[in-house]
């Protein structure tokens, strides 16, 4: 009998590691822009305040309009269907709404995408945790409907509560590189655009990696460059000893036909001996209200360094997409999850 016991107990030891084993190496990520629900150019273009009031409560009422809850309910219902580990989101909005013409910042919330998004996952049984969210563009503005708006930009790493996925060495930057607007042709003084990037050091059953989220700019080529080499910069977020997993929505194309047709951005990552794990399919962009439009463009990326192989890429909210009871799809990009194997 004590023969038996050693034998089973040697068993033991030889299954556990092996069991572990097969996990190791395999990953499932996705980048996903949950989109703010409007179109903000003509805001932003506003010649003076009168046309910036018209505007910023046309975008408030485009926001509500594109039902955020909605929307972000059917995105938890596509994440869980493909289960990532890792989770970049980009333009995870706070909508608030306050006095008008009051100086100080408005705080009654009306959309939080984060809190809502979360809370659709856990009611789905599969919760995330932000790891880490940085604080890009907070912009508050007076309106024609009789109260200001404040809209808050962020970009957030999730990852799935889950034994044997951890995440440490959390940072949230806003890139140097910025652009500058005029608000109401400057009689509002001028808004500084922030983009940035959050990073963590994050272990899938084994699998050590350096993951980095990022949104680069979408309305003009020359900060978004810039961006792009404060990524690729020595020390800078992609300059790590562990592989690095890169998701976002670089506003740049392999092709260059993404807005401000530049592919400056993408090449400058790929120079940087990057893989495209993020298959083929375009990416963007609905039409703004989402009820229809056509995917031009693939500025939305899965991108590693070195040494990973991949094992399927799909789209998530793209043209067979559940839709919300209005017809309107879950945001004007699609996701990408990727399943790859690092060796």
């Amino acid at each position: 009998m004590q023969t038996v016991a050693v034998l089973a107990a040697i068993a033991a030891v030889l299954v556990v590691p092996t069991a572990a084993a097969a996990k190791n190496g395999k990953v499932r990520a996705q980048t996903l822009n949950l989109y703010l629900g409007s179109d903000l150019t003509k805001a932003v273009l506003a010649p003076d305040i009168p046309t910036l009031r018209v505007e910023a409560g046309n975008i408030y009422e485009n926001i509500v309009a594109s039902d955020p809850r909605a929307r972000l309910k059917i995105q938890a219902k596509l994440i869980k269907k493909r289960r990532p580990q890792i989770i970049g989101l980009q333009e995870v909005e706070t909508l608030y709404r306050g006095t008008l013409d009051d100086p100080a910042p408005a705080d009654e919330v009306v959309f939080d995408f984060e809190q809502i998004l979360k809370k659709q996952l856990k009611k789905r049984n599969l919760p995330y945790r932000t790891v880490v969210r940085v604080q890009n563009t907070d912009v508050e503005v007076p309106t024609d409907l009789g109260f200001d708006v404040r809209l808050v930009d962020h970009d957030i790493l999730l990852v799935r509560k889950h034994r044997g996925i951890n995440a440490g060495g959390a940072q949230a930057v806003n890139f140097a590189a910025a652009l500058n607007v005029p608000l109401a042709g400057g009689a509002l003084g001028s808004l500084k655009v922030l983009r940035g990037y959050v990073e963590a050091n994050v272990k899938v059953h084994g699998t050590k990696l350096h993951v980095v989220n990022t949104h680069l700019e979408a309305f003009l080529s020359t900060p978004r460059d810039a961006q792009a080499d404060e990524l690729v910069a020595p020390d800078g977020p992609l300059d790590s000893k562990q592989p690095v997993l890169l998701l976002g929505d670089l506003n740049s194309a392999p092709d260059g036909t993404s807005q401000g047709d530049s592919k400056y951005a993408y090449d400058t990552i790929i120079a940087n001996g990057f893989q495209d794990l993020g298959g083929t399919g375009l990416t963007c962009c609905f039409s703004p209200d989402l009820l229809g439009g056509q995917l031009t463009t693939q500025i939305d990326h899965v991108l590693v360094k070195p040494g990973a192989t991949l094992k399927s890429a799909k789209r998530t909210g793209a043209v067979n997409s559940p839709l919300t009871s209005a017809g309107q799809y879950p945001s004007d990009h699609t996701g990408v999850v990727s399943q790859m194997n690092f060796r």
